[in-house]
């Protein structure tokens, strides 16, 4: 099985439909969605949620807000998880707890993943934090997004051309 690790601001959510929010987040923009859901046709892949949009929000709304008011095509499967790691620090600050590295959170979603062989997976992020697994990362920018581009790269990644 093939899988996309979505994020949504600078992937779906562009500089220019940032700006033209109208309900609680912001709206995807038309051509980012179009990108993603030619990557979709044309692999059959399988999207899990790796946006911070995960965070705060039900699987079953994000499958309301991505596929139903975004448009998106594929079926969207799971999130990955949230991990967190304790940093210490000389003197009076003591201990901090960070995020981890989505890459880390990537991981470990796929480490436990046992319903289906994973044959490819792509990561579609305008965040390069991906550690081991950077080199399955199709980096978009914030300014653009997705773009068609962008989908040829991611294409070509979980088709195994790459």
């Amino acid at each position: 099985m093939k899988f996309v690790f979505l994020d949504i601001d600078g992937v779906l959510v562009n500089h220019q439909s940032w700006h033209d929010r109208k309900w609680r987040h912001a709206n995807a923009h038309p051509g980012c969605v179009a990108a993603l859901n030619r990557i979709i046709a044309e692999t059959d892949a399988r999207i899990v949620v790796s946006s911070t949009w995960r965070l705060d929000t039900k699987l079953a709304d994000l499958r309301e807000i991505i596929n139903r008011r975004f448009g998106v095509n594929g079926p969207i499967i799971a999130k990955t998880p949230r991990l967190l790691t304790e940093t210490w620090h000389e003197g009076k600050l003591g201990s901090i707890v960070l995020a981890a590295e989505r890459g880390d959170e990537i991981g470990t979603w796929l480490l436990n993943y046992h319903r289906h062989p994973v044959e490819s997976y792509v990561i579609l992020d305008d965040d390069s934090d991906m550690g081991r697994h950077k080199h399955r990362l199709v980096q978009t920018k914030f300014d653009e997004g997705l773009t068609m581009a962008h989908a040829e790269r991611a294409i070509a990644m979980l088709n195994g051309a790459l």
